[in-house]
């Protein structure tokens, strides 16, 4: 059995008298993870790693965020949160994570963007406070965390930035009214319940409605075959071929700078090092747009 802290226990409904059981979830880059079973319930435990500035991560957003969605039924309900700590409680739900074969699925697709669109349409209904996406403004301060710590990568960085002035430009993003999006729509990151579940909502944010849509082609670029069907089930029928690419383009550099960021803490694996490849391999490859 794994030990957790008997103050974390103590927030977990029905833990005091001794949980059922605790067991790892596997996942996750950056927190750790656990199965909390008790005569209550059965709840995920999730503890922060403490790389929250590093990572540009907002854990009253992310709180908030979830909250919000949980009352819509795309998230698990939020139990308890702790924004200093970043340790969150919520209840657990049994399903499988998506795999690269669910995003050719025009049926999944559309099970998605039905999620999305609900989402979506909480423009006006978001809660109050919400953190505002810049993507632009994100990349600089991964990049400004990244050049502490390796002045030399400073001139290709700066580079980087230059193009992503102009690219964020060609996404029209200023035409649409922004919307509380996930912001994350990895694989690991979608349930396969009674229902499609979106967990770990850490960069989630008011943004451009396009941002979901972004996530899902720069990690699934095979989905793209489908990109209508997600559009427009988000009412993004009018966005254009050059601004999906922009926007594409742009989530790519935060996943590139993330991974990078990610090293000046941790130690990367072989499979984290492919991830940071592949995302700046993107990049080049897409770079005139």
């Amino acid at each position: 059995m794994i030990a957790l802290g008997g103050e974390v226990l103590a927030r977990v409904p029905g833990a005091a008298g001794g949980p059922l059981e605790i067991s790892p979830l596997r996942g996750g880059l950056t927190n750790r993870s656990f199965l909390v079973g008790t005569a209550r319930g059965r709840y995920v435990v999730r503890l922060g790693a403490g790389a929250d500035a590093l990572l540009a991560i907002d854990r009253r957003t992310e709180a908030a965020a979830q909250r919000v969605a949980a009352l819509l039924g795309i998230a698990p309900r939020v139990i308890d949160a702790d924004e200093a700590t970043g340790l969150l409680i919520t209840e657990y739900q049994p399903g499988r994570v998506w795999s690269d074969a669910d995003y050719a699925l025009p049926g999944q697709i559309d099970r998605l963007g039905a999620q999305l669109a609900r989402l979506h349409a909480l423009e006006a209904g978001a809660p109050a406070g919400l953190a505002i996406l810049d993507p632009l403004a994100t990349a600089r301060g991964y990049v400004e965390r990244i050049t502490a710590h390796a002045p030399g990568e400073r001139g290709e960085l700066a580079r980087l930035l230059e193009q992503g002035a102009l690219v964020q430009q060609a996404t029209a993003a200023g035409a649409r009214s922004a919307t509380l999006v996930h912001c994350d729509l990895h694989g690991s990151n979608l349930i396969e319940g009674d229902r499609l579940w979106l967990i770990d909502w850490e960069y989630a944010a008011l943004a451009d409605p396009l941002q979901d849509v972004a996530s899902v082609l720069a990690y699934y670029p095979h989905a793209g075959r489908h990109s209508g069907r997600l559009l427009g089930a988000l009412g993004l029928a009018g966005v254009t071929p050059r601004e999906l690419l922009a926007a594409v383009w742009m989530f790519q550099l935060l996943v590139f700078l993330w991974y990078r960021a990610r090293r000046v803490a941790v130690a990367s694996t072989p499979a984290d090092f492919a991830a940071e490849r592949r995302a700046h391999a993107a990049l080049v490859h897409n770079g005139n747009l």
